[in-house]
Formats: structure tokens, C-alpha cells, sequence
């Protein structure tokens, strides 16, 4: 994951509650993959030297709270994800076909609605790259279809 991707989740969690810093590694790793402390840690002190969370000693351990400059950035993120959904909107309608406006509709939908395909952001991501590498071969688009295919009908079966 993106090291700005783990420091916006950082200020979500912390939005909701305190956490210390195992805390915030076990509720992102409930999202997705959990941050080690080598690199939780590190951006943990970032965000308090920008100020965008502060850090409060508790019995051993330390605890951190979202501050009203890093609420002030997490409010400004979530509408600028509008506006650029709403611009890229804009820019690809008139070359667009309706099929791809229905499909990038429906992601802007689920993205608003749940942050679940967040939670496996880096999986997906990784599953669309091997399909790409391998699908310019002729031969291996062919196996990727009963591939694909073979793996939709067992997803058909979770419903």
C-alpha cells in the first residue's frame, strides 16, 4: 500500500477513536494488510510532527488522537475525492461508452457507500496486473478466460 493510503486510514481510525500504536496496526490490518511497526511507527511521528495527531502517555504506552488540523485534512480529502470522481466524470463522458459510464457509476457508488474494496485495494490491484501481463498473448488470453470464467462460477456460488 501507498504510504499516503496508510496515514489517510491512520486519520480515519483515529477520527473514531484513540488508538495506540498496536491498536492502529490491528484495525488497519482488519482492512487490509496490516502496517509493521518498522513502518507504522515512523509515519505515527510524521504525522505528529505535522500536527495532524498528537500522542498522550498512558500508563506504558502511548496514545494517539486525531487533531482539529488533521480532522480539517481528512474533511478536505474525502471532498476532493468527490470533485476529482466528478471531474474525471466530466472528462470521459463524451469519449466514453455507455457501458464504461455504468461501470465507473457503480464503482463511485460502492466507494461512497462502503470502504470495503479499500480493504483489498492491493490484492485487486495485483490481480489486475497479472491479467494484463499475460492477456497481450494470444494463447494465454485464451487460458485467462477459462481462468476467469471457471473462477466467476465458484464466486457465483459464495452468493
Amino acid at each position: 500500500m501507498f504510504k499516503s493510503h496508510i496515514k489517510l486510514m491512520v486519520l480515519k481510525q483515529l477520527s473514531n477513536e484513540k488508538l495506540s500504536g498496536y491498536g492502529l496496526m490491528k484495525s488497519i490490518g482488519e482492512l487490509g494488510k496490516k502496517p509493521s511497526p518498522g513502518y507504522i511507527y515512523p509515519l505515527l511521528k510524521d504525522l505528529e510532527k505535522k500536527d495532524f495527531i498528537s500522542v498522550k502517555k498512558e500508563s506504558r504506552k502511548k496514545v494517539y488522537s486525531i487533531t482539529q488540523k488533521g480532522k480539517k485534512l481528512l474533511e478536505s480529502l474525502e471532498t476532493n475525492k468527490e470533485e476529482m470522481l466528478k471531474s474525471m466524470m466530466r472528462i470521459l463522458e463524451p469519449i466514453a461508452e455507455k457501458k464504461e459510464i455504468d461501470r465507473f457509476m457503480k464503482l463511485k457508488s460502492d466507494i461512497k457507500k462502503e470502504n470495503h474494496y479499500l480493504q483489498d485495494e492491493e490484492l485487486l490491484e495485483k490481480l489486475r496486473n497479472a491479467i494484463f501481463s499475460c492477456y497481450k498473448n494470444p494463447e494465454k488470453r485464451n487460458k485467462i478466460k477459462i481462468v476467469l470464467e471457471e473462477t466467476i462460477r465458484k464466486l457465483g456460488k459464495l452468493r
